[in-house]
C-alpha cells in the first residue's frame, strides 16, 4: 500500500475508534426505563403461549422473548417511542406491528389471525431490518425451517428454486449461485454482513465457494437481485447474498439458562453425512455458543443411464472426482453490557479436503486437497445515543482463506514413436482479509431516517506454485520447478456511504443513497514470478505491463448512486420502482496472473482495467393477506466494461505469441480485457395461496422467471441465459404445523436463444446445439415435537423421483440422481 493510501487507512481507523469510544461513554450513562409487556392473543381473546416476539427500533438493540402461558412477554428497559414488534406463532400469519411505548410501564395487546403466510424480514436490503413487503429491492429470505425442509447438500443447492437464480457446478462443496444470468465475482456473497468474496479467484472460471459455509451453521438465506453497491460496494453487480448464521440465545434475565442442540444430515445418493452438535447459554450479563460439525460425502450417482456412456462416470452412474469431507468450528460470546450496549466476539474454523471436480478424471484430474477458512470478528453495537443518534455498530474482522488446487497431467506413452507425458501442477493461494464496517443510524424528525457509515478492507494474496514434469508418473527423470502465477499483492478499499428514506405521507416513502470508493491494487517484486523473457520491450508496454515485475501500483474510484420509491396503494398492495448503479473493480487475478492458462495459451495480467458497471432498474408490485401472497418484478439491467480474456494484439493489430516446441507451432499470448456491453432483462413472480381445510393448511406456492441476455456489441444472444424456470409446489400442514407434507416440481424450459458460435457442433468447439430443459419431481414430510424448553424435529426427502439422468442448464457434469434424504434436530433451550 502507498503512503498515502497508509495514511487514508489509519485515519480511517482512528474514525472508528474515536466513533466507538464516544458511543461506549455516552451510552454507558444511559438510565435504563420500566417494564413494557406485550400481550398476544387470537381473536376469540383466548392467550396465545409460547409465540416469539421479536422487539426493535432506531434506538433500540433488538430483543428477543417468548410469550409465557398467560400469552405476555415481559420487556424491561424499552425506551419510550415507537416500537417495531414481529411476533411468530404457529398456526398464526405471522404479523408485525408498530406500538407506542409512552410510559417506563406500559402495556399492548396483539391480535393474531389464524393463517399460514409469513411475512419475512429482511436486514440486507437495507442494512436495517425491514419486511420485505417494505423495500424497493427484490429479495428472497429462507430461514432455518424452510433451509431443513428443503433438504439441501449444501447451501448452493438452495438457489435451485429461488426466483431469478440457478447454479454453477455440482458436488457437494463447488456449487456456486447464479443469479439474472450472472456468477461468480459479479454476486457479492457476505456472510453475517461481512465478505466472504476475495479478489484472488477468477471470474470466469471459478469464484468464491459457498461450501466454504457448512449448512448447519446457518440461520438464515437473504438474497438480493439486483444491485447492490451502494450499501455493499465492489462485486455486488447482479446480487447480493447474506448468509447469516446461528447466533447465541437471547439474554435471560432470570439466572443463567444452559441448552444445546444436535443436527444431523444423512443422504442415500452420495452416502453423505453430516453432524452438528452445539452447546448453548445465556444470562442476563452474558450468552455464548460453541458448534463442531463433521461431514463426509463420496461420489454421487446421477440418474438412470439407459446405455448412454460418459467419460467420468462409471458404468452403474457414480460420478467419479465428486467427493468431499470436513469440519467446522464455531465460537460465539455476547457481552451485554447494559440494555442498550452489546459486545458479540466470534471465530470460526473451516476445515475442506479432497474436494474433487467431478467427472475431471482420466488423462486431466483435477481436485482441492483442502479448501479452508479462518475468521475473527468483533462487533459493538449501540442504540438511543443521543435525541437523532439513534444506533452505532461498529464490526471488525480478519478472515484467511487457503486453497490448494491441484491438477494432474497423464498422457499414456505410445512406443516407440511418443515416450508419454506426465504433469503434475499445485498451485496453494492464500488470501488475509482484514475489514472494518461503522454504520450509524439517524432520525431527523418525524420524516427522515438515515444510515451513513465507512467501510475498508484489505486482501493481502501470496501464492506458492510447484510443477513436476516427465514422461511418466514413474519415470526418475523428473523436472521440478517453482513458480509464482501472481506476484504477492494487495487490494485494498476505503469507502464511505449513505442511504436515506424520508416518507412524504403515511404511504409514500422515498429512498435514495450514495456511496464513493477507492481502490488500491498493488503487485510487490517477487521472487520467482516474472514475464516470458521473449515477449519484447514494446509488447510489454503494448500489453500495459511495464514495471510489473519490479512493483506496480493502480488506483481507481467509483462512484454509485442509487433511487427508489415505495407506494402503499392498501394496506395490502404494495407498487415500488428503483434505479441504481453497481460495479466490480477488477482483481487481483485479472490485473495481475501471468502464466499458462487452464485451458489453452499463456494468460497475462491486465494492470490497465477498468471496473465493470451496471445500471439496474427494477419495479414490483406486492399483495399480500392473510390468504394471499403474489410478488411480480420487472428488471432491465444494462452493463458496460465486461471482462473476458481476448487475444492479445501488439501496437500494430498483430497477434502476440511465444516460442512453443517448433517455429510453426507457436504459442498464443491472451489478455483479459473490457470488451463487451450486455443488457439483461426479465420478469419474476412469487406465489402462495393457502386454503384452510378440516386439519390445517393446503398451500400452493411457486416462483416463475424469465431472462432474455445481449450482447449489444455483438448483437449476438448473452450465453448462460436460462430463460424460463418455473419452481411449483404443494404442502398441508397442520394448523399448529406439528406436521407437513410437501410435493414440488422443478421445471427448466430448453435453452434455444443462444449464439451462433455456441450452437457450433462439438468437434468445432461449440455445443452441438439448444441447451436442454428438464423436469425433476421431489417429495418430502416432516414432524415437529414443540415444548416450551424442548424440540424435535424430523424431515425425511426423496430429491428426484424419477430418477432422471439431466444437466442443469450450462453445467458440465450430469446431477444428482434419486436420493432419500433423512434430517433431524434436537433443541434443549
Amino acid at each position: 500500500m502507498t503512503n498515502s493510501s497508509f495514511i487514508r487507512g489509519e485515519a480511517v481507523g482512528a474514525v472508528l475508534l474515536i466513533t466507538f469510544l464516544f458511543v461506549l461513554v455516552h451510552s454507558l450513562q444511559a438510565q435504563v426505563n420500566g417494564r413494557f409487556i406485550i400481550s398476544v392473543t387470537d381473536p376469540s381473546g383466548s392467550v396465545v403461549a409460547g409465540a416469539s416476539v421479536r422487539v426493535s427500533a432506531r434506538n433500540l438493540l433488538e430483543r428477543v422473548v417468548i410469550t409465557n402461558e398467560n400469552g405476555e412477554a415481559s420487556l424491561i428497559g424499552i425506551p419510550q417511542g415507537e416500537l417495531w414488534v414481529r411476533i411468530d406463532a404457529p398456526g398464526f400469519t405471522s404479523q408485525s406491528v408498530i406500538v407506542s411505548n409512552t410510559e417506563n410501564n406500559s402495556a399492548v395487546t396483539v391480535v393474531l389471525l389464524a393463517g399460514n403466510i409469513a411475512e419475512k424480514v429482511t436486514v440486507t436490503a437495507e442494512r436495517t431490518q425491514v419486511s420485505t413487503v417494505d423495500t424497493a429491492k427484490p429479495v428472497s429470505v429462507v430461514g432455518r425451517e424452510e433451509l431443513e425442509r428443503k433438504a439441501v447438500s449444501s447451501v448452493g443447492d438452495l438457489f435451485r428454486t429461488l426466483p431469478g437464480a440457478s447454479t454453477v457446478n455440482e458436488g457437494g462443496f463447488q456449487v456456486r449461485p447464479r443469479i439474472r444470468g450472472l456468477d461468480s465475482n459479479r454476486v457479492l456473497v457476505l456472510v453475517d454482513g461481512e465478505r466472504l468474496n476475495h479478489s484472488r479467484t477468477s471470474t470466469q472460471q471459478s469464484g468464491i465457494e459457498l461450501g466454504l459455509v457448512e449448512i448447519s451453521q446457518i440461520e438464515s438465506v437473504e438474497v438480493i437481485r439486483g444491485s447492490g453497491s451502494v450499501l455493499y460496494g465492489t462485486d455486488a453487480l447482479a446480487g447480493t447474498i447474506n448468509i447469516i448464521t446461528r447466533d447465541v440465545p437471547p439474554r435471560h434475565d432470570q439466572g443463567f439458562r444452559f441448552g444445546g442442540s444436535l443436527d444431523t444430515f444423512f443422504s442415500t445418493n452420495e452416502h453423505g453425512r453430516r453432524g452438528n452438535l452445539a452447546f448453548t447459554g445465556a444470562g442476563r450479563s452474558f450468552a455464548f455458543r460453541l458448534m463442531q460439525s463433521l461431514e463426509r460425502f463420496g461420489n454421487y450417482k446421477i440418474g438412470e443411464l439407459k446405455g448412454t456412456i460418459i467419460d467420468g462416470i462409471t458404468s452403474d452412474g457414480e460420478v467419479l472426482n465428486s467427493q468431499h469431507h470436513g469440519g467446522n468450528t464455531q465460537a460465539i460470546g455476547r457481552f451485554f453490557l447494559n440494555d442498550k450496549n452489546t459486545l458479540k466476539i466470534g471465530y470460526e474454523r473451516r476445515r475442506a479436503a479432497n474436494i474433487g471436480s467431478p467427472t475431471l478424471v482420466g488423462v486431466f484430474n483435477g481436485f482441492f486437497p483442502f479448501s479452508n477458512r479462518d475468521k475473527f470478528s468483533v462487533r459493538f453495537d449501540s442504540a438511543a445515543i443521543t435525541n437523532t443518534l439513534a444506533r452505532v455498530s461498529v464490526s471488525g474482522f480478519h478472515q484467511g482463506q487457503d486453497r490448494n488446487f491441484t491438477n494432474v497431467l497423464t498422457v499414456q506413452p505410445i512406443l516407440p514413436f511418443f515416450p508419454g507425458q506426465y504433469q503434475f501442477s499445485e498451485t496453494i493461494t492464500r488470501t488475509n482479509t482484514t475489514g472494518f464496517d461503522l454504520q450509524t443510524d439517524w432520525i431527523l424528525g418525524k420524516r427522515l431516517n438515515l444510515i451513513a457509515g465507512a467501510s475498508l478492507f484489505r486482501d493481502k494474496n501470496q501464492d506458492e506454485r510447484l510443477l513436476i514434469t516427465s514422461t511418466t508418473p514413474w519415470d526418475p527423470n523428473r523436472r521440478t520447478s517453482n513458480s509464482r502465477s501472481v506476484p504477492n499483492a494487495t487490494l485494498s478499499n476505503i469507502a464511505v456511504f449513505a442511504q436515506a428514506g424520508f416518507r412524504i405521507s403515511s404511504r409514500v416513502r422515498l429512498v435514495g443513497g450514495l456511496r464513493a470508493d477507492r481502490f488500491y491494487t498493488k503487485a510487490e517484486p517477487t521472487t520467482q514470478f516474472g514475464l516470458p523473457p521473449s515477449l519484447t520491450p514494446s509488447q510489454i508496454e503494448d500489453l500495459g505491463l511495464t514495471g510489473l515485475t519490479s512493483g506496480l501500483d493502480v488506483k481507481s474510484t467509483s462512484l454509485t448512486g442509487e433511487a427508489g420509491m415505495i407506494v402503499s396503494m392498501t394496506d395490502k398492495f404494495t407498487l415500488s420502482a428503483r434505479i441504481g448503479n453497481s460495479f466490480r473493480t477488477p482483481n487481483i487475478f485479472e490485473r495481475f496472473f501471468t502464466d499458462f492458462g487452464s485451458v489453452a495459451g499463456f494468460v497475462v495480467g491486465n494492470p490497465r482495467l477498468e471496473p465493470e458497471t451496471g445500471v439496474n432498474f427494477d419495479m414490483s408490485a406486492k399483495y399480500r393477506s392473510d390468504r394471499f401472497s403474489l410478488v411480480t418484478n420487472y428488471f432491465n439491467n444494462y452493463y458496460r466494461n465486461f471482462l473476458s480474456t481476448q487475444t492479445a494484439m501488439d501496437r500494430n493489430g498483430v497477434p502476440i505469441t511465444l516460442p512453443g516446441s517448433s517455429p510453426a507451432n507457436r504459442i498464443q499470448v491472451f489478455q483479459t480485457q473490457n470488451v463487451r456491453r450486455a443488457q439483461i432483462q426479465g420478469f419474476e413472480a412469487e406465489l402462495e395461496v393457502p386454503i384452510k381445510i378440516r386439519l390445517g393448511y393446503l398451500t400452493s406456492y411457486g416462483n416463475f422467471s424469465y431472462l432474455r441476455g445481449d450482447d449489444i456489441d455483438r448483437d449476438v444472444p448473452l450465453d448462460t441465459i436460462s430463460p424460463f424456470r418455473t419452481n411449483a409446489g404443494l404442502r398441508w400442514e397442520n394448523f399448529l404445523k406439528n406436521y407437513y407434507f410437501d410435493y414440488s416440481t422443478r421445471i427448466v424450459v430448453t435453452q434455444r436463444r443462444l449464439s451462433p458460435a455456441f450452437l457450433l457442433p462439438v468437434n468445432q468447439g461449440g455445443n452441438g446445439g439448444p441447451e436442454p430443459g428438464f423436469v425433476t419431481h421431489n417429495m418430502s414430510g416432516g414432524y415437529r415435537f414443540r415444548r416450551e424448553r424442548f424440540n424435535f424435529g424430523i424431515n425425511v426427502a426423496v430429491s428426484n423421483i424419477g430418477n432422471r439422468l439431466y444437466s442443469e442448464q450450462f453445467v458440465f457434469a450430469p446431477a444428482r440422481g434419486r436420493s432419500l434424504i433423512i434430517g433431524t434436530t434436537w433443541t434443549i433451550r
